[in-house]
């Protein structure tokens, strides 16, 4: 995916969407964009003065969170197991930006993943498709060796009985959608 190298040239400013650079189809990313664009704007521009300084910072941050998502993206595709059609064949084996490489090599070293910059997605969502893709660590961090297995075993209880509460609260989707989701046709 190519980005534009400048999202503020002059006085034009392009906010996201296609224009700044199409990255996902479902466009919830699309419309993060827009709105970071926005905020960004405002805090770089709060008048009608265009100092260039200004300009190509505004630039470089966008850009940056446009190939941080881009990356994120990526992973989604690059981590497929599916071979049955040339798409899925073709996103398996292609080349991936530097990004995606490192990340999933600094994962797959020990079990690290670390947020930079601010990213959009945090740890957890990059954990999630890593891991829920079926990509492993070959090793953990070495401090887990000095846990005694009573923590260990305590901590993960705790995330189960998190799971469990926030499950057990939750509608059945068939009330959600019922509730929110009802349509006169």
């Amino acid at each position: 995916m190519q980005t534009n190298t400048q999202n503020n040239i002059k006085n034009v400013v392009i906010l996201g969407g296609g224009s700044a650079g199409f990255i996902e189809p479902l466009e919830s990313t699309g419309l993060h964009l827009i709105q970071s664009a926005i905020s960004r704007l405002m805090a770089f521009f709060p008048n009608s003065e265009f100092n260039q300084v200004d300009i190509d910072e505004f630039n470089t941050q966008s850009k940056l969170e446009m190939e941080q998502i881009r990356d994120f993206i990526i992973l989604h595709y690059k981590l497929t197991d599916r071979e049955d059609i040339e798409f899925w064949r073709y996103c398996k084996h292609m080349d991936v930006p530097q990004g995606v490489t490192d990340k999933l090599s600094l994962y797959t070293s020990n079990g690290r993943i670390f947020r930079k910059d601010n990213e959009l997605f945090d740890e957890t969502s990059w954990l999630a498709v890593i891991h829920g893709q079926g990509a492993h660590a070959n090793a953990y961090h070495p401090i887990v060796d000095n846990l005694p297995e009573t923590e260990i075993a305590r901590r993960l209880q705790h995330i189960q009985q998190v799971i469990e509460t926030s499950v057990s609260t939750m509608p059945m989707q068939s009330n959600f959608i019922q509730v929110h989701c009802q349509s006169d046709l």
